[in-house]
């Protein structure tokens, strides 16, 4: 279940959580063990191995929550990065050490054996909240009843934002819902790479990633170029991941700016990004965008538009 972008709602109905900058994962505990799943279905239980922690109190449930990794003191979506895409077991380990992260858990839809998804919000997160979770890699994302005292706390603190849920909701999985609000002190955006310019000077690395959004036929409306945010790493890690998916003809529904366009490598449209900006032109592109990361989690077929 996904949250739609919004202005705060206000009332009793509704409870509210901090927005967390991170992955969304959900956590299916089973007699086999814990299993970590992202957005997309892919398994990231080897990506987090902090996370699978044997605990008493928990022996049956899906948890819904969001892995976050801190950066002085507050949740950093390039200090997870790194930890995102690690497959082999030994360095994974080795980044958890360096990098830990920490699941914040603020939803249950399972609980030894019974679907919980049709039940208000107010009581599976009762049920969660008695739960033991294994502190202090997780914890139970704090629910407040002033939205506007927490998101002018937010604000104060550097975070991403509020998320507004309405207590009678129920959980409908994979639906982007007016029952969760979203209200973000931020302007991000995930958009799906189109193709590649390599860096002036270094052919061999990536200095620009062309944008779009999926227009429902197949292809891309160009949504501009981000260059600002990419590291000399992250250009290395971005051709490595791009390189395989080289094509001869752009995706783009229609023809870009010659200026954007020059020396451009097309690619399939298959990687989503996370890019910062300023709002957006007349002309549906982003102002000023920065490169955040890759989001593997997140399927290009979802990607929309954020209000």
């Amino acid at each position: 279940m996904l949250a739609t972008p919004g202005p705060q709602p206000i009332g009793k109905d509704w409870q509210h959580e901090v927005k967390w900058d991170g992955m969304r994962v959900l956590a299916d505990i089973t007699d086999s063990g814990l299993r970590l799943v992202s957005r997309t279905g892919r398994d990231v239980t080897v990506s987090f191995p902090e996370l699978v922690v044997v605990t008493d109190g928990v022996k049956d449930a899906l948890i819904d929550g969001e892995v976050i990794a801190l950066r002085d003191g507050v949740p950093s979506f390039a200090a997870l990065a790194d930890r995102m895409h690690v497959g082999d077991e030994r360095r994974a380990r080795e980044l958890a050490q360096v990098q830990p992260v920490t699941m914040m858990a603020f939803d249950l839809l399972r609980l030894y054996g019974v679907d919980l998804t049709q039940r208000p919000l107010s009581e599976r997160r009762n049920s969660l909240e008695r739960l033991s979770l294994p502190e202090p890699t997780w914890r139970s994302s704090p629910a407040y009843d002033d939205g506007p005292a927490l998101l002018a706390a937010t604000l104060d603190q550097g975070l991403e934002g509020v998320v507004a849920k309405r207590r009678q909701s129920i959980y409908q999985p994979g639906r982007r819902s007016p029952d969760w609000i979203k209200t973000a002190h931020k302007l991000h955006q995930v958009c799906v790479v189109g193709g590649w310019r390599p860096e002036t000077g270094s052919p061999e690395l990536i200095g620009a990633l062309l944008m779009g959004m999926p227009d429902g036929a197949g292809g891309l409306s160009f949504t501009g170029r981000v260059g600002s945010g990419i590291s000399r790493a992250a250009g290395q890690d971005l051709k490595r991941l791009l390189g395989p998916l080289r094509r001869a003809a752009s995706p783009f529904n229609a023809a870009i700016p010659r200026l954007d366009a020059v020396g451009a490598v097309w690619c399939e449209p298959s990687v989503v990004i996370e890019v910062r900006h300023h709002g957006w032109t007349t002309g549906n592109r982003l102002r000023f965008p920065v490169f955040r990361g890759v989001r593997p989690d997140i399927d290009p077929a979802e990607v929309r538009r954020e209000s």
